[in-house]
């Protein structure tokens, strides 16, 4: 008797071992909003018994793949209910993906938006527009949760200002999500010149050129990683400006 009693006290206190371990652990995922998502029942519903037993194995991103290719198929099918289901589900199996936030958003806002928009279903033109706007607020929606999940990435804030300049038509928001994308170090340099240009359209032509002076002034306030020859950028937005705002010869920049 004493063997196996000592052999339960032995598990026992593994266990208890364990614990802490366990909930650092967890506390961790919980934090990082990375790979926590538990495996329900509805879950496995969704994605079919194959796909379940993937996950249940750990290969939620081989998963995750797989539904998003199978996108494509209700895309063509106008299937737009499911395709967004299965846009969610991918994104809540792999939550720090960017890829799935930013073009899930981007099917949403413009593809699906402008499918229902000219939808021959569609009673009156208000339908179509009611129904295009719909879905421009889910992809709004979607960018945020992508935000909330992963705000270290430049891809959804500047996904966010294309999506309120293009399709709500603020360019105060946009701006704002335009500065915050040209915050990271890895941003391309095409987003300070859509940071400048929405400066422009919201705070007006002044401002835009005291930003672009401002600029100017320190160099190459972004790297160029996309092929911009930025200092041509800066030199060409200053003088439309200056032109626009008609500024004396003599006090424009010597660019």
């Amino acid at each position: 008797m004493r063997r196996p009693v000592l052999v339960v006290v032995l598990l026992l206190g593994l266990a208890a071992a364990m614990m802490p371990l366990e909930d650092r652990i967890h506390a961790e995922r919980v934090a990082l909003k990375y790979g926590g998502t538990p495996v329900t029942l509805a879950m496995r519903d969704r994605v079919g018994q194959g796909m379940a037993i993937g996950l249940l194995a750990g290969f939620r991103g081989v998963v995750a793949d797989f539904l998003w290719i199978g996108n494509h198929g209700y895309f063509e099918r106008k299937e737009w209910i499911r395709m967004y289901r299965n846009m969610e589900l991918c994104t809540t199996l792999q939550p720090q993906a960017v890829t799935f936030w930013d073009t899930g958003a981007w099917h949403m806002g413009w593809n699906i938006a402008h499918a229902v928009s000219i939808d021959p279903a569609n009673r009156t033109q208000a339908e179509g527009l009611k129904r295009q706007r719909e879905w421009q607020n889910k992809a709004r929606e979607f960018l945020a949760d992508g935000l909330a999940n992963i705000p270290h990435r430049w891809e959804l804030h500047h996904g966010m200002g294309m999506l309120y300049w293009l399709k709500f038509n603020d360019h105060c928001q946009a701006r704002d999500f335009f500065r915050q994308a040209t915050a990271f170090p890895d941003a391309p340099s095409y987003c300070l010149r859509m940071y400048a240009r929405r400066v422009e359209d919201c705070d007006g032509p002044q401002a835009a050129y005291d930003l672009w002076k401002q600029y100017w002034r320190e160099g190459n306030p972004i790297p160029s990683r996309d092929g911009i020859d930025l200092k041509s950028v800066m030199r060409r937005e200053l003088r439309r400006l200056e032109e626009r705002l008609n500024i004396p010869a003599q006090q424009r920049i010597r660019a």
